[in-house]
């Protein structure tokens, strides 16, 4: 599948087919798996406003990107790609985060999980750099840039939805 080859970076979002179906279903996915993740240390109506905030940043965040650069053409393919893509991490971490919940500090594989949520993390904010920077045809270092601008945005406004600011 082609998210995984993304994963891999061994495909970029113009390899995602264009469709609007699959954009609504891997969007779907995608939240879903948020709202899953959200509900390990949430309740369900704060689970399903942050992903819903989560979803709503991605899509807004990728058109100004484009929009910037004047690339809006490759919206459908971009967001399909991210939303796929955090997909397939999703299935990876989901487990990974359950593990280290499950856990307490003074557990011998404590830190083990730790790492692994690390690792997770780490290869999420690769693959998004991947992408925005092939999406964007931009160099390296302006998507790395460009992830931590959006994960930081995502977790602001994230953040701010849960204490009621937003």
């Amino acid at each position: 599948m082609r998210f995984i080859d993304i994963c891999l970076f061994k495909a970029g979002p113009a390899d995602v087919p264009s469709s609007h179906w699959l954009l609504k279903l891997t969007l779907l996915i995608y939240f879903i798996l948020g709202v899953a993740a959200s509900r390990l240390d949430s309740a369900w109506d704060v689970s399903l406003f942050t992903s819903l905030i989560d979803v709503l940043v991605m899509m807004a965040f990728v058109w100004l990107l484009l929009s910037f650069r004047g690339l809006q053409a490759r919206y459908k393919q971009t967001l399909t790609a991210m939303a796929g893509t955090g997909s397939c991490i999703g299935i990876v971490g989901i487990p990974v985060l359950v593990l280290f919940y499950q856990m307490s500090e003074q557990d011998r594989l404590y830190n083990y999980a730790m790492l692994l949520l690390i690792a997770v993390m780490f290869w999420s904010l690769m693959v998004t750099s991947h992408i925005f920077r092939t999406a964007l045809e931009i160099k390296p270092s302006l998507a790395a840039v460009l992830t931590l601008a959006y994960t930081i945005l995502s977790l602001l406004a994230v953040g701010l939805a849960i204490s009621g600011v937003a």
